[in-house]
């Protein structure tokens, strides 16, 4: 019963968070609802905000990667799909960036997960 009331506080969370950036009045209310759930549930919360940090550092470094790494499929990709994204060569030009970024691509997807994983790990901690 304690892992089902710990999850609907992680749902809630999540939900309100997401919707705290939306435009309308009804997403400002729950903006508000989600800042008032920070001081609620502070646990939670820094789960929340640690594994979005992580998320967005790890973002942050597979892009730099890619780009250092992968400039000119990088160059062709945006020139192919400048003006359709549905052409042969943009989908060529975008595979060949693809083959360029694979193992930055398994670094991001390797430390996404770590990041999940961190995020399981804070929560649990949170019941305690």
């Amino acid at each position: 019963m304690k892992v089902i009331g710990i999850l609907s506080i992680v749902i809630l969370l999540a939900a309100q968070t997401a919707m705290a950036h939306s435009p309308s009045s009804q997403g400002q209310a729950s903006g508000a609802k989600a800042l008032l759930n920070q001081l609620i549930y502070p646990c939670q919360a820094t789960c929340f905000s640690d594994e979005s940090s992580c998320t967005e550092t790890a973002e942050t470094a597979a892009l730099g990667d890619i780009e250092a790494a992968c400039s000119s499929e990088i160059a062709a990709a945006q020139s192919a799909c400048a003006t359709d994204h549905t052409s042969k060569a943009c989908r060529s030009a975008v595979s060949a960036l693809r083959a360029c970024a694979k193992s930055d691509l398994q670094t991001y997807k390797s430390a996404v997960s770590t990041c999940g994983n961190n995020l399981e790990t804070c929560l649990d901690a949170c019941e305690g």
